[in-house]
């Protein structure tokens, strides 16, 4: 998943905590007390609800974010929109995104943590309206707003509230939970475009489905408690130890509930110690660097593109049929969500650099036969002017929609000339068939790799770079940079792909990425079998 998301995961010899642009993290280790526990004791049913019902944030998020890639052929023909209209369409949801999450960040630790959940559900549900019923351009930027600040309020809020409602031992297995919804959320969203794909206008629907499981989660969050921390950060000791006892379920002392809560109030004060001047010391500066190196990395590579525009990539590759386009788009969100879930499984024994090296190794050498696949197919002729300036580059012809290709002629032609003896597609040529493969080979090698690398790993190092007392900021300044790359990426695709050709286009991500994993070869140390003090005393 790959945008704005703060990681948490837990090893077997320390606890890295959740930290968030709002100044909430967990203690380190070392300064909370000695908690006796048995360490066979599970999780507890309510924990599950708990976790499941704040997750549905999580879900909506990794739908929002993917359904653009089928509604957007649609909405370019119901709209007429060009290049720039699609791209800002796109690009709506990561600036509300931008905005929501700063919103989530200084209202989190005055408003709590269950109201923020709420508000990022209703957003949701008035976004999906505003979008289904848009009757124009400004209205569908504006429900894309609108739906993009609910995505930032989720996509900070919903971490911060699992972790502050997971026991310690299960903190990384539950956060990691709420990632994989992120991902599944994008294959609904896949599945929810491919229903609706051959019906009329059937964008609406797509947008519409979102308001379903955000009025659920409206539901849900009447029965759900705020989140210990916050009860305790504000003086509400007594509803903090009964959430608590309801947590850790009856196998555990009273005075096992006395200490994690005292543990928790130890870990606020720690929290509340740092300033940002302390973030420009030689021991935070390097570390926050490398946090914002992994964060741009993550985007820059541009596989955001594959998410918010498979549907129309697809189609560039030759898949005219709009179904069959969203079809294979879907696999490869599918890729997406099984790759992370391995990623989450083997990186402790792997190791987060190694792990990252090689994944980054194998996305550059897919990056690189994307675009030699689609060069194959297209040639690298930026868009032109006229149609007739493609020639008899028929692939590359086709994928502007000004322009058909003439059966008499032989020749690209503009759309408008109304010929008879023109096709929306290209004649068929036995050699297309195997580039195709190919090609979707190769997308599938760079979302895969991505997954197992780039998509997981930098949230979970960030996690592990920083001291308490400065973490939660350097964690909002990183995730920061995140979302200004993420928008980047989702303004500029489109624009790219005219300038450079689509081969040209990801030839340019795969020489980013490579200056990318230069760095990171160069920068990135391995923090996996370390303490948090450990790790600290690499800078």
């Amino acid at each position: 998943m790959q945008s704005g998301y703060t990681r948490l995961e837990q090893n077997d010899d320390h606890d890295p905590p959740e930290s968030n642009a709002s100044g909430s993290s967990h203690a380190d280790q070392e300064t909370e007390p000695i908690l006796f526990v048995e360490e066979s004791q599970g999780l507890t049913r309510y924990v599950y609800i708990l976790v499941l019902s704040a997750c549905i944030g999580g879900f909506l998020f990794g739908y929002d974010t993917g359904v653009i890639s089928g509604a957007l052929q649609p909405l370019s023909q119901d709209f007429t929109l060009d290049t720039g209209q699609k791209e800002i369409v796109v690009g709506g949801t990561t600036v509300g995104a931008i905005g929501g999450g700063l919103l989530a960040g200084l209202a989190a630790d005055r408003a709590g943590r269950k109201p923020l959940v709420l508000l990022a559900s209703i957003v949701f549900i008035i976004g999906s309206v505003v979008l289904s019923a848009a009757q124009s351009y400004g209205s569908l930027v504006t429900g894309r707003l609108i739906v993009g600040l609910g995505v930032g309020i989720a996509s900070m809020i919903i971490p911060v509230y699992i972790s502050e409602v997971a026991p310690k031992k299960y903190r990384g297995q539950l956060s990691t939970l709420n990632i994989l919804m992120v991902t599944f959320g994008q294959v609904i969203a896949y599945v929810v475009n491919i229903i609706f794909a051959s019906v009329p206008h059937g964008w609406r629907h797509m947008f519409a489905v979102a308001a379903i499981p955000a009025f659920f989660q409206c539901l849900t969050l009447f029965f759900i408690p705020e989140s210990p921390r916050y009860m305790i950060a504000t003086g509400q000791l007594g509803k903090a130890r009964s959430v608590l006892r309801k947590i850790f379920g009856p196998s555990v002392t009273d005075e096992y509930i006395e200490q994690e809560a005292c543990s928790i109030e130890q870990s606020i004060k720690l929290d509340s110690s740092g300033t940002l001047q302390d973030l420009l010391s030689p021991e935070n500066l390097r570390p926050l660097l490398i946090a914002c190196l992994l964060q741009g990395a993550q985007q820059l590579c541009g596989f955001n593109t594959a998410m918010y525009y498979a549907a129309t990539i697809m189609r560039m590759a030759g898949f005219r049929d709009h179904s069959d386009s969203t079809s294979v788009a879907m696999i490869v969100a599918m890729t997406n969500m099984i790759f992370t879930g391995i990623a989450v499984k083997v990186i402790d024994r792997v190791g987060r650099r190694r792990m990252l090296i090689g994944t980054m190794g194998a996305m550059i050498i897919g990056l690189l036969a994307l675009g030699s696949s689609f060069a194959a197919l297209q040639g690298i002729t930026p868009k032109q002017d006229t149609c007739d300036m493609y020639g008899d580059v028929c692939a590359r012809c086709i994928i502007d929609e000004r322009c058909e290709w003439s059966v008499s002629s032989g020749s690209c032609t503009s759309s408008i000339l109304g010929n008879s003896s023109v096709l929306s597609e290209c004649p068929a040529d036995q050699t297309s068939r195997p580039v195709s493969i190919i090609l979707l080979l190769s997308l599938f090698v760079y979302v895969g790799s991505y997954a197992l690398g780039l998509g997981y790993a930098p949230w979970l190092i960030q996690s592990e770079l920083f001291s308490m007392r400065v973490r939660s900021r350097a964690n909002g300044i990183s995730t920061s940079v995140n979302w200004i790359c993420n928008l980047i990426i989702a303004v500029s695709f489109l624009t790219l792909a005219n300038a450079l050709s689509v081969a040209g286009t990801f030839w340019f991500y795969a020489l980013l990425s490579l200056c990318f994993w230069i760095l990171i070869i160069k920068y990135v140390p391995e923090t996996a079998g370390k303490s948090l003090e450990e790790s600290q005393r690499l800078f």
